[in-house]
């Protein structure tokens, strides 16, 4: 049974007690960090400010992540779709027998999904994203490993500005008590941050920051952004891709990209199919390794 679902005093009544009391916390708000990956010649120095920002911030600001050409590409091949659908890791210690082994659960994808926004559109209301797995956590000084079930990444395809509804997020709220509202941006806009990029610009951000997208209050300005959600190994994913995907298009794919898809085994003993990792089923003539299941 999910964890959200069991009777929890001690949760109803931090709710109780939190209904009175503003979201935010009377400590300053941390920054999102702007990074531009351009000026790191050490791809693990570049990692290791991202993931130092989104522990800090729960969102960081990548610049120039990617060039133009490949945002042609991108959009070449999705505005198709738009034009056709109209105007939506973790670790473990575990004992079997008297052995202690270690599993690694590696990341996989949860959906993808390409927003289109055009002028006259409403303010999204404000979220967490890993709602979607009845997450419940209480207040915390500083970010540790495990309380985090996604992540999030938006890539600009156009520009994105607070005029044309760029994502309003809520730094620090991925520490907040979850039974804590979202602050309101009419009455406190000093809170929120925007994700105001370039094309090619990414933010990302951890599922339990509050955000929303903005107002499109322009006349003639498409908010163009591809995003993408990384959850954990061993949970279900948010879009069903083993229907959700032609197969033959799986196939076509490196290997690690099938197993990031879903069609790997999360270890130990995840996702198996007659004993055997997915991957070995979908391509029998290719060697893809032992999975070992640890």
């Amino acid at each position: 049974m999910a964890p959200a679902l069991l009777f929890d005093e001690d949760f109803l009544s931090r709710a109780q007690d939190l209904a009175t009391f503003p979201a935010a916390t009377k400590s300053p708000l941390p920054k999102i960090a702007e990074i531009h990956s351009a000026a790191y010649e050490r791809e693990q120095d570049l990692i290791n400010d991202i993931v130092d920002s989104l522990k800090a911030s729960g969102g960081c600001l990548l610049r120039g992540m990617y060039q133009q050409c490949t945002l042609d590409v991108m959009e070449k091949e999705i505005r198709p779709y738009i034009e056709s659908t109209g105007m939506a890791d973790s670790e473990r210690d575990d004992f079997h027998g008297n052995e202690s082994r270690t599993s690694i659960s590696k990341p996989q994808l949860s959906t993808t999904v390409t927003f289109s926004v055009g002028p006259g559109t409403q303010a999204q209301g404000l979220h967490r994203d890993d709602d979607i797995y009845h997450t419940q956590h209480p207040a915390a000084a500083q970010h540790h490993l495990g309380r985090d079930t996604m992540l999030c990444l938006f890539v600009a395809g156009k520009t994105c500005t607070r005029h044309n509804g760029a994502t309003r997020a809520v730094p620090g709220s991925h520490l907040w008590d979850y039974t804590s509202p979202p602050p309101s941006y009419e009455t406190s806009p000093e809170k929120f941050a925007h994700a105001e990029m370039a094309p090619g610009d990414a933010f990302l951000m951890l599922g339990g920051v509050y955000h929303g997208a903005g107002s499109n209050t322009t006349t003639d300005e498409e908010r163009l952004v591809y995003a993408a959600f990384a959850t954990r190994g061993y949970l279900r994913q948010e879009e069903n891709q083993y229907l959700a995907n032609d197969l033959q298009k799986i196939k076509e794919l490196p290997l690690e990209l099938q197993r990031f898809a879903g069609f790997g085994a999360s270890k130990p003993y995840m996702g198996w199919v007659n004993m055997e990792e997915p991957v070995k089923i979908l391509n029998p003539e290719v060697e893809v390794g032992d999975i070992g299941f640890w």
